[in-house]
């Protein structure tokens, strides 16, 4: 039902924009506007505005904008007012009208989605620096400790101190061990590791952790 309801919600709004948009440009060039519909079929509510009736339809899968002198097939009286009285500029900018304003919804709400930005994993902004040790672990026997960050892996500098996928895939390549979020450390490999009292060399590398295997 919840997802019914937002379906129709969305359809709603992209044909009130869509619609709005050939009714403000009819309007601006002078053409007398008789319905603006939300829906198909019977009105369940409608309010008389001067020559526009503003209504809500049955079926909620559309609009419509009725013009007065529309189609040919309509009787007219050549009034100004009507909508082929028009030029074929003028008759152009009410039926382009409404796909630019859905092109303008687009935009905006995309604009908006983007100002609030997404969640990003903090391992693609921060430096790669160890927050535990497992107590036993071959990274506390070659002396790492929580806050030490790493400098290089198999022989590669980290960029900006990040280590990228392609050192962790080469990583993996000369280890033979996966390097994951939560590895641990082996020897062999060959990480820096930087701390307070500066550069250390540890002969290590890394492994998957124990419950991956």
């Amino acid at each position: 039902m919840t997802t019914i309801l937002a379906f129709l919600f969305v359809l709603g709004v992209l044909v009130f924009v869509h619609e709005l948009g050939h009714f403000l440009a009819a309007r601006r060039i002078g053409v007398r506007v008789l319905t603006f519909s939300l829906g198909f079929g019977p009105k369940l509510l409608k309010v008389q505005r001067g020559d526009t009736e503003y209504c809500i339809s049955a079926l909620p899968l559309g609009g419509y904008v009725k013009m007065a002198g529309e189609t040919p097939d309509e009787p007219r009286t050549g009034a100004p007012d009507e909508f082929l009285s028009k030029t074929k500029w003028e008759r152009f900018q009410v039926l382009i009208m409404g796909p630019l304003m859905n092109i303008v919804l687009a935009v905006a709400l995309w604009a908006v989605v983007l100002a609030q930005g997404t969640p990003v994993p903090a391992y693609l902004d921060d430096a790669p620096v160890v927050a535990y040790v497992e107590a036993g672990s071959p990274a506390e026997r070659v002396g790492i400790r929580p806050g030490d960050r790493f400098v290089t892996v198999a022989g590669q500098t980290t960029k900006n101190g990040k280590i990228s996928t392609r050192n962790k895939h080469r990583a993996n390549r000369r280890s033979g061990h996966g390097l994951g979020n939560e590895g641990l450390l082996q020897e062999e490999q060959g990480v820096e590791a930087k701390t307070g009292n500066g550069f250390r060399k540890a002969v290590t590398g890394f492994l998957e952790p124990q419950s991956a295997k």
